[in-house]
């Protein structure tokens, strides 16, 4: 480890186009192993990666994603959601520093994968035109099934996280800004419109989890759908949980017929 930044960048560039090239030479290339590994063995480690580790890991991951070593959805299922779901259950007795290191590395990884459409201006990949296209194209897979039932799934996550008084203010409010950006993209609306019935399962599991205690948290989960659905909403502002099932039911049969 070295306290330059831009030097840590620069190894940790030839490190992942080392472990590209070892990608080239293997006949089911990385992926599958680097995905068994962080639900496996080394989900533990990562929960308690520092914060220059992380600017290391996180150029790694984003190189070999842009070389197509490591699939989008990998990276999402390995490190992003675990993050998500980490934090979003955090109690007291479990809250720590690492877990809030962990949160913010993955919400920038889903950033970066996700959202940014601009060559960075960091030095970290996408670093031109080319690495953009190409991590906007593998980034179409997030959108299609089966991926997108995970991925709408793990979203009210990211609500619960806002909520949770345990995690602190910072990250909090880096959650929500993130499912914001999240909510108004394009792919993500497009493949919620595509697979509204998807959309209505993992809101209503979410909402099923609630109990009487958490009421504010089930109108938090409602507002959140609303975003996400362009503000559907009844006639003074507010969109009930009752009217909001029947009109993801309606819309549903719609798209089926």
């Amino acid at each position: 480890m070295t306290s330059d930044v831009v030097g840590r960048q620069a190894c940790a560039l030839r490190y992942g186009a080392f472990l590209w090239h070892v990608d080239q030479h293997l006949a089911l290339g990385l992926d599958g192993e680097v995905l068994r590994w962080c639900l496996g063995p080394g989900k533990d480690e990562i929960a308690v990666l520092s914060s220059d580790v992380w600017d290391i890991l996180s150029v790694v991951l984003l190189y070999l994603s842009v070389h197509g070593a490591l699939k989008t959805t990998t990276i999402l299922i390995g490190l992003v959601y675990p993050a998500w779901q980490l934090c979003a259950s955090v109690s007291t007795e479990q809250a720590g520093h690492t877990s809030d290191i962990f949160l913010r590395a993955a919400n920038n990884l889903c950033k970066r994968l996700l959202l940014l459409d601009d060559i960075n201006e960091d030095r970290l990949p996408p670093a031109n035109l080319h690495e953009v296209q190409c991590i906007r194209t593998r980034r179409q897979d997030v959108y299609c099934l089966p991926h997108f039932r995970v991925l709408a799934s793990s979203f009210p996550l990211l609500i619960f996280i806002e909520n949770n008084q345990h995690v602190p203010e910072e990250f909090r409010n880096e959650s929500a800004l993130l499912r914001t950006w999240l909510s108004e993209s394009g792919d993500f609306r497009q493949g919620a419109y595509r697979n509204l019935d998807v959309i209505q399962e993992a809101f209503e599991n979410s909402l099923e989890q609630m109990d009487e205690t958490t009421g504010n948290l089930s109108d938090c989960l409602v507002a959140g759908l609303r975003i996400l659905l362009c503000d559907v909403a009844d006639a003074d502002g507010t969109l009930s949980q009752f009217r909001l099932r029947a009109w993801l039911k309606q819309e549903t049969r719609c798209k089926n017929v």
